[in-house]
């Protein structure tokens, strides 16, 4: 497990899963998935991203398993309602809304319950002038982390990384080199 399945599972369960759900479906959740940092131009119900944004780690005993906390923020974005007004409207019952259910919820995952922390708007200046509210509602986790071999290490990322595309025309591979773990050199 990683801290991105923890993000994964916190979209879907407000989003739905990306790609797989159906848009018949997908209408009856209450947000939308927004990627934070590019411009919203049209969002017809209000935008909705988590992100595992930072961790620390603590040694739990003599073994070499470590205690993982993980700050999770779930950023909420509003856009295309009437006027500021209307947009707080939206805004407060929405972060109840996120925090009753997320807090106490551990996501199915092997984790401690999600614990909310705090919450604050950060709409800028700029975002005023584009009519869009923001905030952010900050998560805590934790869960044991038991280091794998480093063969089952690279192999676990080499498995996602093998699955990256460069952005331009032709697509070429990004994973092609092979590693030797009798020296860890690349050949």
């Amino acid at each position: 497990m990683t801290d991105f399945d923890i993000e994964e599972k916190i979209n879907q369960l407000f989003c739905g899963e990306n790609g797989k759900t159906p848009a018949k479906e997908r209408d009856a959740f209450w947000f939308k998935a927004v990627e934070i940092g590019s411009v919203v131009t049209v969002l017809s119900r209000p935008g909705f991203s988590a992100a595992v944004i930072s961790g620390s780690y603590e040694k739990e005993d003599s073994t070499d398993k470590l205690k993982v906390t993980s700050k999770i923020i779930v950023y909420l974005v509003f856009k295309n309602v009437a006027n500021e007004v209307e947009r707080r409207r939206l805004l407060h019952p929405a972060v109840k809304y996120v925090v009753g259910k997320l807090q106490g919820n551990n996501l199915g995952l092997d984790i401690e319950p999600l614990n909310a922390k705090n919450w604050k708007e950060t709409t800028t200046p700029e975002h005023l002038i584009d009519k869009i509210l923001e905030a952010e509602i900050e998560f805590e986790t934790a869960y044991t982390l038991t280091p794998e071999t480093e063969e089952a290490s690279y192999r676990n990322l080499l498995s996602i990384w093998s699955s990256f595309k460069s952005e331009e025309e032709p697509h070429e591979e990004l994973a092609t080199s092979k590693v030797n773990f009798d020296n860890g050199e690349t050949p």
